[in-house]
């Protein structure tokens, strides 16, 4: 697969970005900027380049260090608004192809030498490419919203600059817009020089513009550059360190909206205390911002003590779903944890991402552990591991992507994926496990000593537990960061009942190419009342392709309970394991994350028995544990929900390319466990969880209501007349916003007679609020009928709905990819088509979402892959001349097998 940008061609700049002082004006349809950069050369240089794209460049000039901007001393914020003010004058050329602003220097520069020099352009920001300076959504009568975005290289796209990682250097920026914004910020404190009470003042000659200036004295990459001027409310904070030293804390919210902004500023303030516990992490600046955005491709954005989230995210209110509301304390502690992780040590390249978002992720995990209950917290990531589309496992089926350190890529984005995000730390759960807690975090003190104020690459980070631990890791890194695929492990077992002796067996294969994983095994043999025998307790280091375990001197367990907790990231199946073993391990484990695992086991064994004979039924046994589990109130809500949740997606991956037959499956699989529990238990669990016990414990809730869930979706199924009567009145009294979502996919899943009309009604009311709206366009792609294409196209021609808004495309159309009822259908490869074509010169970053079910097609049942293969054709022979490498690249490597 070819890649515009490959590791191998990367390399340190030639020269080192010291300073900038820059001067930003925010117009109506553009602003106007002027820099002057201050940089010394690595390397002797006659020629200057800069990263620059789609800029108007006006003027440039260059003077040596040392020379003052006129009427003021070096370093105060009145920067010349023309080159001949300051400087000398000089020629430029712009290389379109290569992004590039070219300065022949008039004398050449040796290595060591520094020079400044003097920049005046400007740039016209977009409403779709989310990149440098963007126009987000503006209120009506107010003056136009700007807001930035710099990963990866968005900077070069505000200014020229030298637009790379390791570019770490020290701002000074004045910002100045219409005196109707609220608010003009940038990185780094205020100058309270320029700006005593710490607000814009007027620009001298215009009373219509005001005037703002921000020192950050840390160096920072200028990829966590940031700029906005908007108009947002403001909730004020504040948070005390255990020393005494307060951090201020400010949440920008839309208008009106600061009431949604009081759970998050808590979220916040316990995370910041709980990150200071836990890491010995100290803020640097006087005030940390979270401002909320409309258009995003992500959820949020870590930009030196300015985090960028989501509105949907950042505010918690009445319309905040389960999801968001669990997603709004991930996304609040991650990005503060990148001023740490990410700003304080930076990778040294895209290829490295992974080292800053793996340990952040990981620290968000550790968090979230402490909020939510952790066995809970663990199944969903599990669910993020083997998500359909975009989870990390599906992309290494492939056998195409799934490498952490990546060979290459076409746009940054690409790296903004599962295997980053969700695969890569699981790399790091796993070198935990194998070196030990105390030694992996001895590691991470030296790494973050180490590195602190600098940059980091991949091999000086292992560098560091291989020092710690005496430890050598290349096995483990090779296969983990530098290879596609994963490991498929199988475990057999005997017991010697005369010797009183355990053997198991293990066997690791793989996926994709490569040697052998270095992994942490976990296992324990538990007894017949569901305790671990003592002393079976274990995890292993598991770097072969076989290996055998003995434990002598124990009794006869009455099953193994293997990887629990998903201890390492790949497939593990325990083969000795018989149905009633399993069954047994579901009611008795003490490990509820593996009871949940055993029961997917079984209901695999289910749907394999329905997919070889059209008229068999699920067995009485599997309906008996069904209805166990429906009475079982020893368990917590949210594990019970798990286990009586009937997946589309099977457990075991050979199942997972019959895409079309899993959604029948598992249709069949609801309609018999709603008819052998019957109507009437159904009911009753869900009045006994309406009748339990009042609690405000967030958490608590969430579970309970995740429960109700999984009998909502039996009732979607049923046949019977009082079903969709049951779920109409269910929608009609639901109260939170979860439920009320869940009930309404419910009836729209159903064969409710009024289905589309009540769809209607909820969407009028929902469409009223972005929470709302957001949660309702995630329901109208879900029917398993023909009309959800009909129901799509109406939502997309409101004049609520714009394509360039990343966040209601996401909504409407992601579902919908992943609608196995009808994407298959003739139908829906052809809208999946047209909305690929019309979307991709718009959001790629959504479109990648859109094809990623495609990827597997060529395990697809033939007459399948030829049709998905004719699909995928189209889009390419459409894009072709778009700017969508991206999508085609990707495209083109599904095709290519």
């Amino acid at each position: 697969m070819s890649f515009r940008f490959k590791r191998s061609e990367f390399r340190l700049p030639v020269v080192q970005l010291n300073h900038m002082e820059i001067a930003l004006s925010f117009f109506a349809t553009h602003v106007d900027g002027t820099a002057i950069l201050t940089l010394t050369a690595r390397e002797p240089l006659k020629t200057l380049e800069l990263d620059a794209r789609e800029l108007e460049i006006l003027e440039v000039a260059l003077a040596a260090v040392g020379t003052p901007p006129p009427g003021g001393r070096l370093g105060e914020p009145s920067l010349p608004k023309r080159a001949g003010d300051w400087g000398e004058e000089c020629a430029f050329s712009l290389d379109p192809a290569r992004h590039k602003l070219v300065v022949p220097l008039p004398k050449p520069l040796a290595a060591g030498e520094t020079l400044r020099l003097f920049t005046r352009c400007r740039c016209v920001p977009s409403d779709s490419l989310l990149e440098g300076i963007y126009r987000d959504v503006t209120l009506p009568g107010a003056p136009q919203q700007y807001i930035s975005q710099c990963q990866q290289w968005g900077f070069q796209r505000i200014l020229p600059v030298i637009d790379d990682c390791t570019a770490k250097c020290t701002f000074r920026t004045t910002l100045e817009g219409d005196v109707r914004y609220t608010h003009l910020i940038s990185n780094g404190d205020i100058d309270r020089a320029a700006n005593p009470d710490g607000r814009p003042a007027p620009k001298p000659g215009n009373p219509l513009r005001q005037v703002i200036t921000f020192i950050n004295n840390v160096p920072m990459a200028p990829y966590l550059f940031f700029v906005c001027a908007g108009k947002w409310d403001v909730l004020a904070d504040e948070v005390r360190y255990p020393d005494g030293r307060r951090i201020a804390l400010e949440y920008l919210v839309p208008p009106g909206k600061t009431e949604g902004a009081r759970v998050p500023m808590e979220i916040l303030k316990r995370s910041i205390l709980w990150q200071h516990a836990r890491l010995g992490y100290v803020y640097p600046f006087d005030t940390y911002r979270t401002i909320c955005m409309e258009k995003s491709n992500y959820g949020g954005m870590e930009n030196v003590g300015n985090t960028t989230i989501i509105t949907e995210a950042a505010l918690i209110d009445a319309t905040t779903s389960d999801a968001r509301l669990i997603y709004a304390h991930g996304v609040i502690v991650h990005e503060y944890e990148h001023n740490h992780c990410g700003s304080g040590v930076t990778m040294e390249s895209p290829f490295d991402m992974w080292l800053n978002e793996a340990y952040t992720v990981d620290i968000e995990r550790q968090f979230m552990a402490s909020v939510f209950d952790p066995a809970f917290l663990r199944l969903r990531e599990a669910d993020a591991m083997r998500a359909p589309g975009n989870g990390p496992l599906a992309v290494e089926d492939t056998g195409k992507f799934g490498q952490i350190v990546r060979e290459g890529f076409n746009d940054p984005d690409e790296l903004v994926d599962g295997v980053t995000y969700v695969k890569a730390p699981e790399v790091l759960n796993m070198l935990r496990q194998l070196l030990g807690a105390d030694v992996y975090e001895a590691g991470m003190r030296l790494y973050f000593t180490r590195y602190d104020g600098g940059n980091a690459n991949t091999a000086q980070f292992l560098a560091c537990f291989e020092e710690v631990s005496g430890q050598s890791l290349p096995d483990f890194s090779r296969e983990w960061l530098f290879t596609t695929g994963y490991p498929q492990v199988t475990v057999r077992y005997a017991y010697d009942a005369a010797k009183r002796e355990l053997v198991l067996n293990l066997r690791q294969t793989r996926s994709g190419a490569g040697g052998v994983f270095t992994l942490p095994f976990s296992f324990a043999a538990v007894d017949k009342t569901g305790q671990d025998i003592p002393g079976t307790d274990r995890t292993i280091r598991f770097e072969s392709p076989g290996a055998e375990i003995t434990l002598a001197g124990i009794g006869e367990p009455a099953f193994l309970s293997v990887n629990r907790d998903a201890g390492f990231y790949g497939t593990c199946t325990d083969l000795s394991a018989t149905p009633e073993q399993l069954a047994r391990q579901v009611r008795l484990d003490s490990n509820t994350f593996n009871r949940v695992e055993a029961m997917r086991r079984l209901t695999d064994f289910e749907r394999r028995r329905l997919m070889d004979s059209p008229v068999a039924s699920v067995s009485k046994a599997w309906l008996e544990l069904y209805r166990h589990l429906i009475r079982d109130t020893s368990l917590s809500d949210g594990i019970r929900g798990y286990l009586l949740k009937i997946d589309e997606q099977p457990l075991d991956r050979a199942l997972l390319p019959n895409v079309r037959e899993n959604f029948a499956l598992r249709q069949r699989l609801l309609r018999a466990t709603a008819r052998g529990c019957g109507e009437a238990e159904i009911f009753r669990a869900l009045h006994a969880l309406a009748n339990k016990t009042a609690t405000l414990d967030r958490a608590v809730l969430i579970e309970r209501r995740f429960l109700r869930n999984a009998f909502l979706q039996l009732l979607a199924v049923s046949d019977t007349v009082g079903a969709p009567l049951e779920l109409e009145e269910y929608l009609k009294d639901a109260v939170n916003i979860t439920d009320r979502l869940n009930a309404l996919t419910a009836v729209w899943q159903s064969k409710h007679a009024e289905r589309r009309a009540l769809l209607e009604r909820e969407g009028e009311a929902l469409r009223q609020t972005l929470g709302g709206y957001l949660g309702y366009l995630q329901v109208v792609g879900q029917s398993p009928r023909e009309e959800v294409f009909a129901a799509v196209a109406e939502e997309e021609r409101r004049p609520s709905f714009s394509l360039s808004h990343p966040g209601l495309s996401r909504a409407l159309y992601v579902p919908l990819s992943l609608n196995n009822a009808q994407i298959w259908t003739p139908r829906g490869l052809e809208w999946l088509a047209e909305t690929v074509i019309k979307l991709a010169p718009v959001s790629e970053y959504t479109t990648m979402r859109l094809i990623a079910p495609c990827q597997a097609c060529r395990a697809f049942a033939p007459d399948l892959r030829d049709a998905v293969e004719g699909a995928l054709s189209s889009m390419l022979t459409a894009l072709k001349d778009a700017r969508c490498p991206s999508v085609t690249g990707r495209i083109g490597a599904y095709l290519n097998g």
